[in-house]
């Protein structure tokens, strides 16, 4: 079907006033992120994976595997998705593929693949689909950060709420391995060469991501909460001394030139996402012992900048092209990352108007997009039909989902690990959030 003929017989079966039929062009669109997911499947005696992009040093795709187990970019990313997206969206078909992808990932031992334990790119994200945090109850890492380092098995940890000695034991250590800054505490990569082990910012490999962990595990554990918020406020303090509202962010320290991106792994979005969890575990009742109008004026800077990137994308595709639009609408690389704080800054500071942005830019990208999710820009360089949740569809469905149907599926910036809202619940902040975000230019 071309996507002409797709668009006039989605028109036709519409509701009238322009919300809702934003609504339904964002649902449809999710329902063929599915359909993809579903038909890119590869079946064998072990059970279904997925395929998944080699990178070169430049970051460029070079060829496809099969096989890989991470969150990030592997089976388990995807499973993940299918799981809340078959049940959110009534199909059997997905529910039945993420049952038997979690199965195949589940039966495999660590100690089997000499996997690496942290979160995104390890077995803690493989415990996403049990809950139980067995795989890395003895997880450890020379890193520290939250995609292969301590930060993640001990927010997977936390999820689970098991294994407190361990979680004791972890938070011990990332203290140990900070360095003590002129304001808070930072965490170098001593496992890389010169500059490249230079502290940085956000929520892939920076503060953000330790500082989230930190006190997820101080809420689940009262007898770590003391050296975990602790230490997870001197991490928010350091990253306060790099934010800079007239640039709506934190730096991308990585070597090269510094940039203030607006990204999930290194930026806005991610930094942002954590301080909006940060305000909802407040409002539950977490004794933060630090300032919660920082943290509470850093989220709304945050959430400032990532609607503006959002329209920012959401301009460029309806001018340009979808092609004109870096990343597409994913979650690291691209405008889902920003486009899902928004969504979240809905819930969180009681302004549904937040979440209507959002929705109304997504159907934008989608209006102009190609019927098949599969040539939708990647959020890898070349990496045509990427279905990955980091990188690819299986996060755009996720997201597009949470758009359309708000409390069916958990945030995709939180990565679920925040819970699943309704916009009818009440606020963390009781409506006392910033203001609409910038209204859509295009």
């Amino acid at each position: 079907m071309s996507a002409a003929t797709h668009d006039r017989e989605l028109e036709s079966a519409m509701p009238t006033d322009p919300a809702s039929q934003d609504r339904e062009r964002v649902l449809d669109a999710a329902h063929r992120c599915v359909d993809l997911l579903v038909r890119t499947a590869v079946i064998d005696r072990a059970g279904p994976t997925w395929p998944a992009w080699e990178l070169g040093a430049d970051g460029q795709a070079l060829g496809v595997v099969a096989g890989r187990r991470s969150l990030y970019d592997g089976d388990a990313g995807v499973v993940w998705a299918l799981t809340h997206l078959g049940t959110a969206l009534h199909r059997p078909d997905a529910t039945e593929l993420a049952a038997s992808g979690a199965r195949t990932l589940l039966q495999a031992r660590p100690t089997d693949l000499g996997a690496p334990a942290g979160l995104l790119v390890g077995e803690a994200g493989v415990d996403l689909l049990a809950r139980a945090g067995d795989r890395v109850a003895a997880g450890w890492s020379e890193g520290s950060d939250l995609t292969d380092g301590l930060a993640g098995i001990l927010l997977s940890l936390a999820r689970a709420r098991r294994h407190e000695s361990h979680a004791a034991s972890i938070v011990a250590e990332l203290r140990h391995r900070s360095r003590k800054e002129g304001w808070g505490r930072s965490w170098p990569d001593l496992r890389l060469p010169g500059d490249s082990a230079r502290p940085l910012c956000g929520l892939a490999h920076g503060a953000s991501g330790i500082a989230w962990a930190l006190v997820e595990a101080a809420g689940v554990w009262p007898r770590v909460a003391p050296a975990a918020l602790e230490l997870a406020g001197e991490a928010l303090a350091w990253e306060a001394s790099w934010s800079d509202p007239a640039r709506g962010g934190w730096p991308d320290l990585r070597e090269g030139d510094v940039t203030w991106p607006d990204l999930w792994c290194h930026g806005a979005a991610g930094a942002g996402a954590v301080r909006l969890r940060l305000l909802e575990l407040a409002a539950a009742g977490l004794d933060l012992p630090w300032s919660l109008d920082t943290t509470r004026a850093e989220a709304e800077m945050a959430v400032q900048r990532c609607g503006a990137a959002m329209h920012e994308a959401t301009d460029q595709a309806v001018s340009h092209g979808v092609d004109a639009v870096a990343g597409g609408w994913t979650l690291c690389h691209g405008a889902g990352g920003p486009a899902g704080v928004v969504a979240l800054a809905a819930d969180v500071f009681g302004v549904p108007e937040h979440r209507e942005r959002a929705v109304a830019a997504a159907a934008a990208q989608v209006r102009v997009a190609p019927t098949d999710p599969e040539e939708w820009p990647s959020g890898l360089k070349g990496a045509d039909g990427d279905v990955s949740l980091a990188t690819g569809v299986a996060g755009t469905a996720m997201l597009l989902t949470d758009l359309a149907q708000p409390g069916t599926v958990p945030s995709l910036v939180l990565l679920g690990l925040g819970g699943v809202r309704s916009t009818g619940e009440a606020s963390a902040l009781g409506g006392r959030g910033p203001g609409v975000v910038a209204a859509d230019r295009g």
